[in-house]
């Protein structure tokens, strides 16, 4: 049995010899999926080697013209005034980062290998987020915001870009988390019946891609307009609905600055987009 006065080094009395050790591993952000740049039509870029406006004309249907055709009369020829659609790339954005010589001495890792890729990710997300902001300004909407879509929705929807005669091949669906958990209640998205009736059945969810719906792949992202509380902006759409023109691809930039003693590193790009085809986008308002 301990007797008298007892003291003991604890981690009170002791603290200035207990380190503090940081982990070489660390909480990352999470990154949204974005899938928007990749269903839209890029094929414009190709056309703008300099300049800063691409102008893509119309080409209409002629008419058929049928009449009793008489001795010396003349036919009558169609005479076309055509309108074009501007795509105007102006968006010039950038992410930099800069990191002074002491904090590369001392710290513990290599701060600009561990932020390369959320730089890429900053300017990948802004595209994302300026085509997210399309489909909205359609003409044709269906659906109620923070009312899940019905199968009647998506009927009307398809109908609308029937319609307007959009190819069948190139459509595609894009929604948030809220209305795929409303999605996933109807049938043509969980029975396997349909989905091989159909095909493209294979789910490739680390992409946004979870199933598609008579042939319509669609896809998942939390970078659709809205919010849960007042519903998003889920779209479908043909790939001619919208157009994307990348100008300058994300180009990185180092350099030393003596006068500070910091390693600075920015990454550019310039870009443009345009709605093309407006019939050939629904605004799905929805979960």
């Amino acid at each position: 049995m301990a007797t008298g006065t007892t003291e003991f080094v604890d981690s009170t009395t002791a603290d200035v010899f207990i380190p503090e050790i940081w982990s070489q591993g660390a909480i990352v952000t999470r990154e949204q999926r974005l899938v928007f740049a990749k269903l839209v039509d890029r094929r414009y870029e190709k056309d703008l080697k300099y300049g800063d406006i691409i102008n893509v004309p119309t080409i209409d249907n002629l008419a058929a013209r049928s009449k009793a055709k008489a001795t010396n009369a003349a036919i009558t020829y169609e005479a076309l005034t055509e309108t074009n659609t501007q795509i105007t790339v102006a968006t010039w954005e950038y992410s930099a980062m800069a990191v002074e010589s002491i904090v590369e001495v001392q710290a513990n890792r290599d701060l600009f290998k561990a932020y390369a890729g959320k730089m890429g990710y900053a300017l990948d997300l802004a595209v994302d987020d300026v085509l997210a902001g399309l489909p909205d300004d359609a003409t044709n909407a269906v659906g109620a915001l923070a009312v899940g879509l019905t199968y009647d929705d998506l009927l009307r929807a398809r109908q609308y870009l029937d319609d307007a005669n959009a190819p069948v091949d190139d459509r595609y669906i894009v929604v948030a988390p809220a209305e795929e958990a409303n999605l996933m209640k109807l049938d043509h998205f969980i029975n396997r019946d349909y989905s091989a009736l159909v095909g493209g059945s294979t789910r490739d969810p680390d992409r946004g891609w979870f199933g598609t719906w008579l042939g319509m792949p669609v896809y998942k992202s939390t970078n659709v307009e809205g919010s849960n509380a007042a519903g998003h902006d889920n779209a479908m759409f043909h790939r001619e609905a919208y157009a994307l023109v990348i100008q300058m691809k994300p180009k990185a930039h180092h350099m030393y600055d003596i006068d500070y003693f910091v390693d600075k590193v920015a990454i550019e790009q310039l870009y443009g987009t345009q709605t093309m085809r407006n019939a050939h986008g629904v605004f799905m308002r929805g979960a």
